[in-house]
């Protein structure tokens, strides 16, 4: 049995479980908390109900394999890096993401070497946002679509960058020998927008299990590790490898 089949079934089992995960603002915002527990309600994430401005307000003892922090991002701009590295320290298990409106590379790249697991924009649609989410919990390192265009697209700055090793894995797109169907060319932009199966499969009107399928033929032919390495294939061959 191959790597990418045993991280497949690790995620299957894990949404099949469904683990409740403790989310942890670091906001000062009281306003932000509330907006995450509006948009979280009803699903595995449970907002933590006070408000933490401070590392030093988390609660003692912390599972931190089933806990999400969620750092402000338009609060902490500067100190983000600090807050991420403290984090690390205290709940290795933990996953941190960032949340903003927007975000420049270098800041990405240091969040990314500090250990942040996951960048998501607050204007978000709910379903993107929640689906970013759940990827983060099982183990992938998201970016928003956007983001990805501007650090791959024609006028990136590719000499500025300096990529993190979460996202150099793969990092060698070689051309697929065969193309991609119009279905997979389909999905694989959804993939570009960070959509879960569940979201893809409603938009397509397919079942998730053949979401999967097509996904998992997606990533064989571009030769990508992951959802991420696959958005971030797309971007460099938009749709032109599609059969008519």
């Amino acid at each position: 049995m191959s790597l990418q089949n045993l991280i497949e079934e690790r995620q299957i089992l894990q949404l099949k479980e469904k683990p409740s995960t403790t989310v942890f603002p670091i906001c000062s915002n009281p306003l932000l908390r509330i907006g995450l527990e509006t948009v979280l309600a009803g699903g595995v994430f449970n907002v933590w109900h006070e408000v933490i401005d401070d590392i030093s307000n988390l609660p003692e003892a912390l599972n931190g394999e089933h806990s999400l922090f969620i750092i402000d991002g338009q609060r902490y701009s500067d100190g983000a890096v600090g807050i991420i590295t403290q984090l690390k320290a205290l709940f290795p298990d933990g996953r941190i993401v960032i949340l903003a409106e927007t975000f420049e590379l270098n800041a990405v790249s240091a969040a990314c070497q500090a250990g942040a697991h996951g960048f998501c924009l607050s204007n978000s649609q709910r379903e993107i946002l929640v689906g970013s989410l759940e990827l983060v919990m099982l183990g992938e390192i998201v970016l928003p679509s956007a983001f990805v265009l501007s650090m791959t697209g024609p006028n990136a700055d590719h000499a500025a960058t300096a990529p993190a090793d979460d996202l150099r894995r793969c990092e060698d797109y070689r051309m697929p020998g065969r193309k991609l169907s119009v279905r997979e060319a389909q999905i694989l932009d959804f993939l570009r927008e960070g959509a879960p199966n569940k979201v893809i499969a409603r938009q397509l009107n397919l079942s998730e299990s053949t979401v999967k399928v097509h996904v998992k033929a997606i990533l064989k032919k571009v030769g990508a590790c992951n959802r991420t390495q696959a958005a971030l294939w797309a971007t460099r061959h938009v749709s032109t490898d599609a059969e008519a």
